[in-house]
């Protein structure tokens, strides 16, 4: 690998952070529209509360997410080799770390607003369908989680590989 395929990689892969994460943030913009409309309009304060944690956890996410894995320029002073494998350890750390800081926030806000949607007063449901919606919702945030999880672990995994590579590549 040369230090122009180095050059051309480091670029890339910063270009591809970037997109992913202007994604996420549109995501997060979408996701705290929603809820906020969501918490304006039904008056269930149980939804309103769930509605609210739900917006402070993708705040938080945001945040963290500029934080552990945004894009970054080459500092002065560093080569392309060793500006590209500090930032695919970064990229890695992040994205192997997406339970404590990505997908955990969630979860006060889903617990909340799913309780509160399952038994709220407005539904005249009984309990047996309650308790079915409830489990559904359990079932479907168990496997947007566990799918969030498993993408991002396999992308951890590529990237142990893309490390791998440069460090051959350095001997």
């Amino acid at each position: 690998m040369s230090l122009a395929d180095i050059h051309l990689r480091a670029q890339h892969f910063q270009s591809r952070v970037r997109v992913r994460n202007w994604l996420e943030y549109g995501a997060g913009v979408a996701v705290v529209l929603g809820f906020s409309a969501i918490a304006w309009e039904i008056p269930d304060w149980g939804i309103r509360a769930g509605s609210a944690l739900i917006i402070a956890g993708v705040l938080y996410v945001m945040w963290q997410l500029a934080k552990r894995a945004g894009s970054a320029a080459k500092p002065e002073g560093q080569t392309w080799v060793e500006f590209h494998r500090a930032e695919l350890v970064r990229q890695h750390k992040a994205l192997s770390s997406v339970w404590s800081w990505y997908l955990a926030p969630f979860l006060p806000g889903m617990v909340v607003y799913v309780f509160a949607t399952a038994f709220s007063s407005a539904g005249e449901l009984p309990l047996p369908a309650r308790l079915m919606v409830l489990l559904m919702a359990i079932v479907w945030i168990s496997i947007v989680f566990g799918g969030v999880a498993w993408i991002n672990a396999r992308a951890a995994k590529k990237l142990e590989a893309d490390i791998a590579a440069l460090d051959r590549a350095r001997e």
